[in-house]
Order: C-alpha cells, then sequence, then structure tokens
C-alpha cells in the first residue's frame, strides 16, 4: 500500500489549488439547495443531489386540488407511464397533468440536478421523481425540505424570508449578555454559558413552541439559566425525542413548523438568553427515511454496529463529496436562517468521520464565526475534539485538505497518523457525569476519581444528568435513583432478571420520590402504604417504613444539591436537564410514535405514544411549595455568587485537598488576586472542626453552604463565623453538601 507523505500531501494539495475544486463552497452554493423561492420572481429554483448515474430526474408540482400529499407514492403508476412516453421535458416545457406540472431537472453532472423558474409559490407541494434505471424509477420527498408537513408525504416550498426577526440588536451581537465563541471587548466566551436543556413535546400540555414560551418565562424569571438548548426539532413527525428525524432541515410540523420556531428563538432573545439547537449528524431515522433512494446518502458498507440507531451517513465513500455538504448545509441553516446561538451535534463519534467533522467545523467558523459548536462525543473527553489542527490560510485550501484525505483514505494513497484535530469549542463531559453517578448515587465514594474528573473537566460543559441517563434507563431523575440505591430496592422487588427488577425499583423510588415531594405519604397507615408500594413491584415479604423512608429522600434532596453544586462550582461551560434546577421529580420517558406495530415496549416500557407521555410532561409531579422554594433559594443563590466570582467562571484549580477518611474534597481557586474553596463533603456523617494540613494561607469567610435552612438543610454551616485561617479553621460540615468559602485578606 502506498502511503503519501506531507512533501507528497502538500503537492497535491498545490495541484488541487491550481484545478480548484469540483463544486463550490461560497455562501451561494450552501443556500442553493432545496426549493428556494425567488420572491421578486414569484417562481422557486429547486436544487437535488441524486445519483451521478441516474438516467432522469424530474420534480413534480401539485396543482393543490386532488392530490394526496400525505403520501409520496400518490398517483405513481400513471406517472410512471407518462414518463415512460415523454423525452426532452424542460422547465420552459413543464408537462401537465390532470393533478400535477412536472418539470424535467437539467444534470449538471456529479449527481446534481437543477430547475430554475419553475411555477411554484410558498406552501406548493413537490417531490421528486427519480430514473435510477429503467426498471428502477422513484419517488421521494426533497432531503433538502425546508417545509416537510408528513414524514412519508410531498415537501413544501418554504419562503425563508417571511419572518421578520424583531431582536436584531441580540442577533447582530450588540447586547453585552450574548456569549459567543468570539472572546473580545464586545462578545464574551463560552465559560459563562449555564444550559438548561429543554424539550419542547414535555414543557405543557400542547407540546408545541407556543406553549413552551411560559416555560421560557419561568427560567427568565429564575435567572439561573442564560441559555436554552433545544432538544431536536429537525424531524417531521410526532412530538417525540427528536433523535430519530428524517428531515435535517425541516422543522417539526406538530410543535409548530419553522416560523413558529423563529419566532421563539426571538422571544427567548428577547429574554436575554442564547438559544442552542440540537442536531443530529450521525445517522437518520428509520421511519419515512427515503435518502437510499434519493442518491448516494447512505454507507452501504457501514457494519451492522455501526446502524444501531439507523443508517448511517456516506461520509467517506464514493460520491461523498456532496453528502458532507448536505450536513454542513443543514447546521449552517439553522445557524444562519434561525438565529441560533450555538449548535450542540449530537454523539459525533458515531459519524465515524473525523475529517466531515473537521470540515463542518471548518465551515461553520468561517461563515458564521459567533455560533459555537459543542460535541457530545462520548469518547471519554478526547483532547482531539476540541483541538484546533493545522491550517492553511484560505479557506478553500482548509477544504482542499480535507477532501485530498478523504480521497486518499478511500484510495489507500493517504493513511492518518494519529487522531484528527476537529477545533469544536466544547465537547460533553461523560467521565465527569460518571464519577458523578458512582460517588452520589451508587455512593462508591473515591475522591481521587472526583478529584481527577474535577480538575480535568476544564472547559467541557459539566452535567449531573441528562435525558440520556433519565430517559434511557427508567425515565426517573438523580432523587428517585439515589433512593433506590438507599433502601437497595433492588434486592427488595419482583422481577425475574435485573432489568424487570431495576425497571420496578425504579417504580416503587418514583412513588416514594411523589409520594414525600407532596407530603401525601403522611396520610397513609402503614398496611396502606405497602399495598401502594407493592402495586408498583415491592416483594410481598419486604416492608419499607417512614423513617427509612425519610432518611433516604433527605440524602437525595442533599445529594441531588452535591451535585448541582459540583457542576456549577467547576469552572467552565454547565448544563443541567429541565426542572433540575428546582428539583424537578418529572420522569422523562422516551417515546415515539411507529409506522410499525403498536405495541412495542423498550427499555423496559411502552415506547409507542402518538404524543408525549403524559408522565413525562413538566408539571406532571408536584411537589410542596416549600420545597420548590427552598431548591429555588438554593439555585438562585448558587448562581449570584457563581456570577459575581471570577474564580468560579474562569479560574483555575491550584491546589486539591482530600480527606478519604471523613470523605471531604476540597478544591482551591484562584483568579488573578480572588481565591475560593469549595469544600465538597461526600460522606453521610457530621463533620466537627474539619481541617487540612496544608490551609492555604490567608483569611477566610464563607459565602454559601448548601447545607442552609434557606434551601432546606439542618444549617449546619459556617455563617456569623469569626476568622477562619490555618490556626482557626474548625470548619462545620454537613453530610453530603458543600460550602465555599471567599478569601477576604
Amino acid at each position: 500500500m502506498k502511503v503519501m507523505g506531507i512533501n507528497a500531501t502538500i503537492g497535491n494539495l498545490r495541484e488541487k489549488q491550481q484545478k480548484k475544486p469540483s463544486f463550490g463552497h461560497k455562501w451561494s452554493e450552501h443556500v442553493s439547495w432545496g426549493a428556494n423561492y425567488i420572491k421578486e420572481t414569484g417562481k422557486t429554483n429547486f436544487k437535488l443531489f441524486s445519483f451521478p448515474d441516474a438516467k432522469r430526474v424530474f420534480v413534480e408540482i401539485a396543482n393543490g386540488s386532488g392530490v394526496n400529499t400525505n403520501n409520496i407514492n400518490f398517483n405513481i403508476d400513471k406517472i410512471k407511464k407518462i414518463l415512460s412516453l415523454i423525452l426532452g421535458l424542460t422547465a420552459s416545457t413543464g408537462l401537465k397533468t390532470e393533478k400535477s406540472t412536472i418539470y424535467e431537472m437539467e444534470n449538471k453532472g456529479d449527481g446534481v440536478f437543477e430547475a430554475n423558474d419553475v411555477d411554484a409559490s410558498p406552501g406548493a407541494s413537490y417531490r421528486y421523481i427519480i430514473e435510477k434505471s429503467s426498471e428502477e424509477t422513484n419517488f421521494v420527498k426533497d432531503p433538502f425540505a425546508k417545509k416537510q408537513p408528513h414524514i412519508n408525504g410531498w415537501s413544501q416550498v418554504y419562503d425563508q424570508k417571511a419572518y421578520d426577526w424583531k431582536n436584531t440588536r441580540w442577533i447582530n451581537g450588540y447586547d453585552p449578555e450574548r456569549i459567543t465563541r468570539k472572546n473580545d471587548a464586545r462578545l464574551r466566551g463560552l465559560d459563562r454559558l449555564i444550559i438548561e436543556e429543554v424539550n419542547i413535546p414535555t414543557l405543557s400540555q400542547e407540546g408545541t413552541f407556543d406553549k413552551a414560551k411560559a416555560y421560557i418565562d419561568k427560567i427568565a424569571k429564575d435567572k439561573v439559566a442564560n441559555a436554552i438548548e433545544i432538544m431536536p426539532v429537525e424531524n417531521t413527525f410526532s412530538l417525540q425525542w427528536g433523535y430519530d428525524g428524517v428531515g435535517k432541515f425541516a422543522v417539526n410540523e406538530k410543535l409548530g413548523g419553522p416560523d413558529k420556531l423563529k419566532e421563539l428563538i426571538d422571544y427567548i432573545h428577547n429574554k436575554r438568553m442564547h438559544v442552542i439547537i440540537d442536531m443530529v449528524p450521525n445517522h437518520i431515522g428509520a421511519d419515512g427515511n427515503y435518502l437510499s433512494k434519493t442518491g448516494p446518502y447512505i454507507d452501504k458498507y457501514a457494519e451492522s454496529w455501526k446502524r444501531q440507531w439507523g443508517d448511517v451517513f456516506n461520509y467517506e465513500q464514493e460520491d461523498s463529496k456532496y453528502v458532507r455538504d448536505y450536513m454542513i448545509n443543514a447546521a449552517l441553516w439553522w445557524a444562519n436562517e434561525f438565529k441560533v446561538d450555538g449548535i450542540r451535534l449530537d454523539m459525533t463519534q458515531h459519524c465515524h468521520s473525523d475529517l466531515f467533522l473537521k470540515q463542518l467545523e471548518e465551515e461553520l467558523a468561517y461563515h458564521n464565526p459567533d455560533v459555537f459548536i459543542i460535541a457530545e462525543d462520548g469518547r471519554n473527553n478526547a483532547g482531539h475534539v476540541t483541538e484546533k489542527g493545522y491550517r492553511f490560510e484560505s479557506h478553500e485550501n482548509n477544504l482542499a485538505d480535507i477532501n485530498n484525505k478523504i480521497d486518499g483514505l478511500r484510495n489507500n494513497t493517504y493513511r492518518l497518523k494519529g487522531p484528527v484535530k476537529i477545533g469544536f469549542d466544547s465537547e460533553w463531559d461523560f467521565n465527569l457525569k460518571d464519577v458523578l453517578h458512582r460517588n452520589l448515587i451508587q455512593h462508591n465514594i473515591h475522591l481521587e476519581d472526583l478529584d481527577n474528573a474535577i480538575r480535568n473537566s476544564e472547559y467541557r460543559v459539566k452535567f449531573m444528568m441528562t435525558h440520556d441517563e433519565i430517559g434511557n434507563q427508567d425515565g426517573t431523575r438523580l432523587i428517585p435513583k439515589v433512593m433506590a440505591t438507599y433502601l437497595n430496592l433492588g434486592a427488595k422487588v419482583e422481577g425475574w432478571n435485573d432489568a424487570e427488577r431495576g425497571q420496578a425499583a425504579a417504580r416503587v423510588s418514583q412513588k416514594l420520590a411523589e409520594l414525600m415531594g407532596d407530603g401525601d405519604i403522611y396520610r397513609f397507615t402503614h398496611q396502606d402504604l405497602q399495598s401502594i408500594l407493592r402495586d408498583q413491584g415491592l416483594k410481598h415479604s419486604e416492608s419499607l417504613y417512614i423513617k427509612d423512608i425519610e432518611n433516604a429522600f433527605n440524602v437525595a434532596k442533599a445529594r441531588h444539591k452535591l451535585a448541582f453544586g459540583i457542576i456549577m462550582t467547576t469552572p467552565g461551560p454547565k448544563l443541567y436537564f429541565q426542572g433540575d434546577d428546582k428539583m424537578n421529580l418529572s420522569r422523562f420517558k422516551f417515546f415515539r410514535q411507529f409506522d410499525g406495530p403498536d405495541n412495542i415496549t423498550d427499555k423496559g416500557y411502552d415506547t409507542s405514544e402518538k404524543v408525549a407521555r403524559k408522565d413525562s410532561i413538566i408539571d406532571s409531579v408536584k411537589i410542596k411549595d416549600s420545597y420548590e422554594y427552598q431548591m429555588k433559594n438554593f439555585s438562585k443563590d448558587l448562581v449570584e455568587v457563581f456570577n459575581s466570582s471570577m474564580a468560579l467562571q474562569q479560574g483555575r484549580i491550584v491546589k486539591s485537598y482530600k480527606d478519604c477518611q471523613n470523605n471531604v474534597l476540597t478544591h482551591h481557586l484562584k483568579f488573578g488576586t480572588e481565591e475560593v474553596l469549595v469544600i465538597k463533603k461526600l460522606g453521610d456523617k457530621f463533620q466537627d472542626n474539619f481541617g487540612m494540613h496544608e490551609f492555604p494561607e490567608g483569611v477566610w469567610e464563607e459565602i454559601f453552604n448548601s447545607d442552609s435552612w434557606r434551601y432546606g438543610g439542618s444549617d449546619y454551616t459556617n455563617k456569623d463565623r469569626g476568622t477562619i485561617d490555618y490556626y482557626h479553621q474548625n470548619i462545620r460540615l454537613a453530610p453530603n453538601s458543600f460550602c465555599i468559602l471567599k478569601r477576604t485578606r
């Protein structure tokens, strides 16, 4: 096998520069795909990437009456017969049938087909007809569709200029609150990001963009998060998670469609909060997937393990250059058309092409330099994901270099000599999340692991639990999970195997958390309570007593605050799932609508819901006002401390102190002349007179304590203390708590 050296690579690049790439990367090229309505002419241009060897490609426009546009295969036998009788059909000589007008698209080469100045207005339904061969004709929707009313139906022409953006001050970067990847005097960096991840279908009973505004109002009023991450809305099917989307440009119509999403983003910006859109470049959903009939979009050589969530994209095989552009254009579409401040990329390691990811970063950085990129990568904090590699001075040269390398990999003339340095702005910190779970949920305390995870988090997005850890397991949040472990429910519930026992333990712990949360548990006799729990799966030979349940709930609340506090006191961007700042106990279960069998049980519960599951709606579980008030105080006060402390925002951890005997981990953070100590107590015992052998110099005072009565704690704090220094430590620590000390002199 011939391996290309660096000199040969540069020489080949120079040759490419002289010949120029065979396809463009200019902005006009990026926005030319799909159906583009030209307001000045009242006509629409169509551009599709299909099979390079396709015989003919047509665009068919429905006449608006008598056409079942929800069915992509409507009237196909008659259309096939018509097409077999005609030749030379062009945009200027469109063939009118009883129900539609058909235009043959011009073959531009490399699988690119165009039809310009077509008589189609916004709202007009259209589909593509691809004669792949004399034996095969496919009827497909537009993979570049900006509006897709039905997952198995025709696409619609969309007027992207119809929405009039209101908050141009934010969009143009003149609001000093705005955070971007540019870290200059006017626009700040990502270290101040506090993100609330939300799922639109579960923010209200209706599950729409319009109804989500009420929840956005609450976030803005609470002043905890300054950014909203919207889980994918790129699918065009049911009210669900969005990670099985098949319309990478189209907004889910059941949520409200593209203009309603723009209105919601405008609304959020008006609250001086950022919007991060979640997009899925690693796979395409199974339902409504016509890409393999449209062109070489799918990697036909991918092994089965790569297809665990659906078809994967052809980013490096034959005819892949326009496929890479397809997904990159989707990212540019969200950034430019929907004015988002950031893009979160779903599980990037499963794109199986770091060169594609590098190309995506290059294109987005060039065309939308203010929009930051966050990757959910999952390769255990792989440093190359956020490390920028060598760049040529020219944008075109950078792209040519990537294309050359991908061609070389396919032709066995080039071999990667190490990880590709992609250059995203941040990535999700799975390592810290995993360590937190071991320490706080399983209560397998290992301070060394936790210390290393916190110290190595740096610029990564920190979180204690996301939709995956909740919905992909049993639908329960951190508090029920802690209670299940504390009460050893796995050994006290019915079930034939670990999976069944795990689901039963989750049902019991969720019910206990709900009963404790709203105070209803005290209305039941012991016998009645046991009966309720047995309905959820508790063994008849087991009993749970109120004192043990109370202890478990109090421990779980404290650990919830401790987990939240560890995230918030570790420098860099942070993220929490919807309502976790208020100790929300609502479940969040995987749900989606299938075209296939109705009786589907995945992950231990029914997943065939046609709307958002009722138990996943954000307000489906009520808690006592006092609990909500305490948690609101906790989150708000903690964020105020964070916002007032540069050491917590951008500081460096200069020293760690580990007391394994007492399960206490302390971090000393510094920024300029400002210094803070964050002391985390992971044990279940009160600690009197705590001190450290290497206590840092200076005088310190407590500025925050998670065990304060204001937050529902026992008030075992260090407030109103006198001097705290090396000689007068005697720090009081409550179980499963943390406190922050600030150096005063």
